[in-house]
């Protein structure tokens, strides 16, 4: 060993060349402003000390500031009628409800089919008490039944009534509509994450208000109400492009009117009326004759296998009109739809088709406040009313009690509490 590797020996932080680096008691390092240094003797990794804050105190006030925050979040929420309790109408809501029948022990004998007029004009607990046994609904907005009642026959061994509601036009689209495709596919993926996370959600969602995404989400309360000159424009119809809202969804997919829709000439319900006349301001016109007539005769080639597939598991299918008002009706009368939809629909398929027209009660007797869907009185109105019409219509038509075709006991005449007045 020579003199120099003998002086590095005696100097560790000098390298074979012999050049000297410092040691670690004089490391130094410069992040933005703050220069830290090393302990000496200790660890050469560089540290800075942190500084002296009275973070118990600043924790204390981020907490409280959070805190009002959400209460005066919740405050405006529950002041624009957001309610606790309402869920978001996603694919997974509907999912969670289809899975029902995947139950090898269910006792569902009663689903709900159609698009959102049966969402809105059904109360599950007033049917339950009228038919003996609480129906599953899995009608969905702005979507023909035929994607739904196609996949219950082809992938389910139901046996039971399915009770589809008849919205014209709607009825005999084609596709998968506004949400059947989603709806399917949040049922066959069955996405863990997805499932724990729209949980998570409904559990927030019992207790607290502004979790309303469907209304209350912060840029779309932007877009619909910071101007303060916007319930005035003359083309507040822009506003309206994509939706409103317009129910309240809770267990089971149990769905009823918003309040602030319920009354004709508000903000809201302007809105919602907006909505369906779309950007250039009108309903209309109807399809031309023509065309009614080739989605008629496509409804019935579609339909009439589907129902005699549920006729020979021992199940049925019924069809009910769903009723309508203001504009949307004026477009129905309009285009003919009972000479030109419903009669070829009636006696094309072999299933009990039930006209509401022909019942004050499902029909005219009721409110529709946008035109469209039940108020929430009118909602417990049409539940009431549809199961004896239900009743007697199904034994003229069949030869049968619709009980005995469900294998349950008929209720307790008393059963159906008195309309509301």
């Amino acid at each position: 060993m020579d003199g120099t590797d003998r002086a590095n020996l005696d100097h560790p932080m000098r390298d074979a060349s012999g050049e000297s680096h410092p040691s670690s008691s004089s490391i130094r390092t410069r992040r933005g402003s703050a220069v830290q240094e090393a302990e000496p003797g200790g660890s050469e990794i560089p540290y800075r000390h942190v500084p002296e804050h009275p973070w118990s105190r600043l924790l204390l006030a981020a907490s409280l500031a959070v805190v009002i925050g959400v209460i005066g979040w919740e405050m405006l929420a529950r002041s624009m009628h957001h309610t606790p309790g309402s869920y978001d109408d996603t694919g997974e809501s509907w999912a969670i409800e289809r899975r029902k029948l995947d139950d090898p022990d269910r006792d569902v004998r009663v689903v709900l089919a159609g698009s959102s007029r049966m969402l809105w004009a059904a109360d599950l607990d007033i049917l339950e008490e009228g038919l003996g046994t609480r129906p599953i609904q899995l009608a969905l907005p702005g979507t023909s039944p035929r994607i739904i009642v196609e996949h219950l026959v082809n992938t389910t061994d139901f046996d039971g009534l399915i009770l589809v509601g008849y919205t014209p036009f709607l009825f005999n689209a084609e596709g998968p509509g506004g949400m059947g495709q989603a709806s399917l596919d949040a049922y066959t993926e069955n996405s863990p994450s997805k499932r724990l996370g729209y949980l998570i959600h409904r559990r927030l969602s019992d207790h607290l208000a502004f979790i309303d995404g469907a209304a209350f989400a912060l840029f779309k309360l932007v877009e619909r109400y910071a101007s303060p000159r916007l319930a005035s424009r003359a083309d507040a119809r822009d506003l309206n492009a994509l939706e409103w809202k317009l129910g309240n969804l809770s267990t089971d997919r149990q769905m009823d009117m918003w309040e602030p829709m319920e009354t004709p000439g508000t903000f809201n319900w302007q809105q919602m009326i907006n909505f369906w006349r779309g950007q250039d301001g009108e309903t209309g016109p109807p399809p031309p004759v023509e065309r009614q007539m080739e989605m008629a005769e496509s409804a019935v080639e579609f339909f009439g296998p589907l129902v005699a597939e549920m006729r020979s598991r021992g199940g049925d299918m019924v069809f009910i009109r769903m009723p309508s008002s203001g504009e949307y009706r004026e477009l129905e009368l309009e285009g003919d739809v009972d000479t030109h939809l419903w009669t070829p629909h009636v006696e094309g398929v072999d299933a009990l088709s039930i006209n509401g027209w022909d019942y004050p009660e499902l029909s005219t007797d009721l409110e529709i406040p946008e035109w469209s869907h039940l108020s929430r009185r009118s909602q417990d109105d049409w539940s009431r009313a549809v199961v004896p019409i239900l009743q007697d219509r199904y034994r003229q038509f069949r030869g049968q009690s619709l009980h005995e075709m469900l294998g349950i006991p008929e209720p307790e005449p008393n059963a159906v509490t008195e309309p509301s007045a």
